[in-house]
């Protein structure tokens, strides 16, 4: 691998650990949202690295990628202006309590 791919490569496990960070110290669920998106931004990244010796595979991958992680999105604010409405705050504490 070239020195390139190693720098790219560790940015995108750096921006996964962020994420994964912002997903585990955050109640608001927009924050967690936007910490996910992050850690799915990594995942592309790094599976651009893998394939870079295949640049028409990666970039069929990357759009496909981006098409489910964009629809990901659409669901996901639908359903926290779905529970917005319903119980008028977005932490995730009340979804902690329905749980138990």
């Amino acid at each position: 691998m070239e020195l390139i791919h190693v720098i790219v490569a560790g940015s995108a496990v750096l921006m996964a650990s962020i994420g994964a960070y912002g997903v585990a110290s955050s109640r608001n669920l927009v924050r967690q949202l936007l910490s996910v998106e992050v850690m799915f931004n990594a995942v592309i990244l790094l599976l651009l690295v893998m394939l870079s010796s295949q640049p028409s595979l990666a970039t069929l991958l990357t759009i496909v990628l981006i098409s489910v992680v964009t629809g990901e999105i659409v669901v996901v604010v639908a359903l926290l202006i779905s529970m917005y409405r319903a119980t008028r705050s977005l932490t995730s504490e009340p979804l902690q309590e329905a749980m138990v």
